[in-house]
C-alpha cells in the first residue's frame, strides 16, 4: 500500500478549513455592543471599517457622536439621514458620556450607603 501525501493532506486541510469557519461564526455571534434599537444598523454600517471594540471602548457626548457620524458620512459611509438618527440614538442611549458617568455614580452609591450606616 502506497501512502501519498495528497491522500493525507486533503482531509487535514478540510478539517482546518471547517475549524476556521466555525471559529469565525462563533466570533461573529458574540457582540460587545449592548442590545437595543439601532444595534443591528450600527453593526451593518460601522463595522465595515471599524471593529466593535473600537466603538465600545469609547464614551462620548451626544454632540461628539453626532460629529463622528457626520465625519464618517463625509468619508463615504453610505447611511441616510434616518439611519444616522437611529445610530445616533443608539449611541446616545448606550455609549454616552453622561450615561457612563451616571452608571458609575450609581455603582458607587451602594458603597457610600454601606459606609454611612456603620
Amino acid at each position: 500500500m502506497k501512502f501519498t501525501s495528497l491522500r493525507f493532506a486533503a482531509p487535514v486541510i478540510g478539517a482546518l478549513a471547517l475549524a476556521t469557519l466555525c471559529g469565525q461564526t462563533a466570533l461573529a455571534q458574540e457582540s460587545e455592543l449592548p442590545e437595543g434599537p439601532g444595534k443591528a444598523l450600527l453593526i451593518e454600517a460601522c463595522t465595515q471599517c471599524h471593529a466593535e471594540g473600537l466603538i465600545t471602548a469609547q464614551t462620548r457626548t451626544s454632540e461628539e457622536w453626532a460629529d463622528i457620524i457626520s465625519r464618517m458620512v463625509g468619508f463615504g459611509a453610505t447611511i441616510g439621514e434616518k439611519q444616522q438618527a437611529e445610530i445616533l440614538t443608539y449611541l446616545k442611549t448606550n455609549l454616552n458620556k453622561a450615561g457612563a458617568a451616571t452608571a458609575q455614580a450609581q455603582a458607587a452609591a451602594p458603597n457610600k450607603t454601606a459606609q454611612t450606616k456603620r
